[in-house]
């Protein structure tokens, strides 16, 4: 299993390459009413298991048997007291590590996503940088693109495209922890996996599957071939482009530090173009058969 918020992103919290957690009290206490209420009023599970279990993953995380906490009163540490405790008075980065700790104890995924949902609200209206996605603590950077990343992120794992998710996951953890290179590589990853579930394909390049996209589907028919060859030469192609030219490949004999905003570049066109797959797969599905409704009423009908 992924490590939790902050041994996930460790180096990049100390290189600074993203911003140190700051959570205000008001925020945190909400925080903890939120998984105390989620388990309360969903009846989703005994609360107090939960949470317990939750403070043994922490417990596992940090190697430690007792977690300690900020006390107010003497400017020192104190033991936790319970779960709600610790998210009120831990370091920032150990409140984060709690809430991705509770998530993963929740038993099904619409259990999850709710959950998620809570606590995002919470964040949002505390004005907080940071929200969960499939689990995982982010940062925002831009609420549109992180929304995309967001919904194409369910969309793949709704609809089978479990490679592709897998690895467009891994290229936003890479993307925050600061390895734009890797973050480029999954991202150009994610898109080949979700080309190959599309066509059904074991193997092959981008180039190659884009090319089978247009020449043995009519997945693009909505539009001219001449656009059909404009949209697989030119526009499909710039992710690939930039993981040839900068994520791994073309670098020369000595690797080159890439900054950041390439690997945003990436991830951001991976979202869109597996989301431009999947509205595709989508609108050449068959619309859902519905009963028809007989016109004769019940008590005439002829036995």
């Amino acid at each position: 299993m992924e490590g939790l918020f902050s041994k996930r992103l460790k180096k990049a919290l100390e290189k600074k390459t993203i911003p140190y957690p700051s959570l205000s009290r008001n925020l945190r206490k909400r925080l903890a009413m939120k998984c105390r209420d989620h388990n309360e009023c969903e009846s989703f599970g005994d609360y107090a298991e939960t949470k317990t279990e939750a403070l043994s993953s922490l417990e596992r995380t940090y190697g430690t048997e007792i977690l300690r906490v900020q006390d107010e009163k003497t400017n020192g540490d104190r033991e936790a007291t319970d779960f709600e405790d610790f998210l009120v008075f831990a370091y920032p980065h150990q409140v984060l590590d709690a809430l991705e700790a509770f998530s993963r104890l929740l038993s099904s995924d619409v259990n999850k996503y709710s959950f998620q949902a809570g606590i995002n609200a919470v964040l949002a209206e505390e004005e907080s940088p940071w929200q969960m996605s499939d689990g995982r603590i982010y940062l925002v950077d831009s609420r549109f693109l992180d929304a995309l990343k967001d919904q194409a992120e369910e969309e793949m794992k709704r609809e089978g495209f479990l490679g592709a998710h897998e690895e467009f996951r891994d290229a936003r953890s890479y993307l925050q922890a600061g390895t734009t290179d890797d973050a480029i590589h999954k991202a150009n990853c994610a898109f080949e996996s979700a080309l190959k579930s599309l066509l059904n394909q074991r193997e092959g390049t981008a180039n190659d599957l884009l090319n089978k996209l247009r020449e043995e589907t009519d997945l693009l028919d909505a539009v001219s071939p001449e656009a059909q060859k404009v949209i697989i030469l030119k526009v499909l192609q710039g992710l690939p482009v930039l993981r040839h030219k900068i994520g791994g490949h073309g670098q020369g004999a000595e690797p080159v530090n890439v900054p950041r905003a390439y690997g945003d570049l990436a991830v951001n066109l991976s979202a869109t173009y597996i989301k431009f797959l999947l509205d595709l797969k989508k609108e050449h599905e068959p619309a859902p058969k519905t009963e028809g409704r007989s016109d004769v009423d019940e008590d005439d009908m002829l036995f």
